[in-house]
């Protein structure tokens, strides 16, 4: 059996190859994403734009992969100083189409990559330190000036965590126990214990997220099992951990492939009994958020305790 070759027959490799004639499908922010998993950096991109006179139906018109030693990855876009969209006066374009050389379009495609540049840096600017400095850092405030305590805001909030699933937010009324030490009848205490019992319940308001997941794998192969616990635990309650929320979080099955069994993958809970019901109905989290903790990423991922 014969290996199977690294490169193309015109010389590239397979993923340049494939980038190349699906480009016209990209966007600058996705296709920049790719570039920077491939090893490219920001300096080794150079943006140019489409010169032509005829309106295009697409942003990103073609990409040029240079081999080293002056590797670099060379944008042709539908927008800029050339292109049908320019700019520039009517009548430098026209001494432009006169010109028998190249010299000013070089010279205006200095100009036109550094626009370019700006132009795609600003669709994330978040992704730009040198654009909006300590983004990362006030993400958590500006979550606060959302009113993470409200049903919309959880709603955002769940979803883009868990684009897959389908998420329903209500609200919901729950006893919360509170202390009754040193109880005051008038003026009289009635001792320093908890003569009536400790502690009380009353009626408090706080939220149910719903998780509705129609696989029991995400679309990482790994089981919701332990992956919408990690997501939870990692990236929802250490941005909640700040203000007091009773909130309660449910995964929602409803499909499997497998029943419990005695294994280290079966989760009781999560994976049904013989005779189950068809949907299962897993609480992640039931407490108040501001007694949440984080935990240490190096430590291994919270499981699934209880179930419904």
């Amino acid at each position: 059996m014969g290996t199977l070759s690294a490169v193309s027959p015109n010389g590239q490799p397979p993923l340049e190859q494939r980038i190349r004639e699906r480009i016209r499908s990209f966007d600058i922010p996705a296709l920049l994403e790719q570039l920077a998993r491939m090893g490219y950096r920001a300096a080794d991109i150079e943006y140019r734009s489409q010169r032509t006179n005829v309106h295009q139906g697409h942003l990103v018109h073609d990409i040029q992969f240079l081999p080293p030693p002056n590797r670099r990855a060379v944008i042709t876009v539908n927008v800029g100083l050339l292109s049908v969209q320019s700019l520039l006066p009517s009548f430098l374009l026209q001494a432009l189409e006169r010109q028998d050389n190249d010299r000013m379009e070089l010279f205006l495609g200095y100009f036109d990559h550094l626009l370019l540049h700006a132009r795609f840096a600003g669709l994330h600017p978040e992704r730009d330190a040198s654009l909006l400095p300590g983004w990362g850092e006030t993400a958590r405030h500006r979550l606060l000036l959302l009113r993470p305590n409200s049903p919309s805001t959880l709603h955002w909030l769940f979803s883009s965590v868990y684009p897959e699933a389908e998420i329903s937010v209500r609200r919901e009324l729950r006893r919360q126990q509170v202390p009754s030490t040193n109880l005051r009848l008038g003026t009289t205490t009635l001792g320093d214990t908890t003569s009536m019992g400790g502690f009380a319940y009353v009626p408090t308001g706080g939220m149910e997220v719903s998780i509705h997941c129609d696989e029991p794998w995400c679309g990482t192969g790994v089981p919701w099992s332990k992956e919408a616990p990690r997501r939870l635990f990692t990236r929802i309650l250490p941005l909640l951990s700040e203000r007091s929320l009773l909130l309660t979080t449910v995964l929602v099955l409803r499909d499997y492939e497998s029943y419990a069994r005695i294994e280290d993958d079966s989760y009781v809970g999560y994976d049904p009994l013989v005779f189950g019901e068809d949907v299962r109905h897993v609480v992640l989290f039931s407490d108040d958020t501001a007694r949440y903790k984080p935990v240490d990423p190096n430590e291994p991922g919270p499981e699934i305790r209880r179930a419904g």
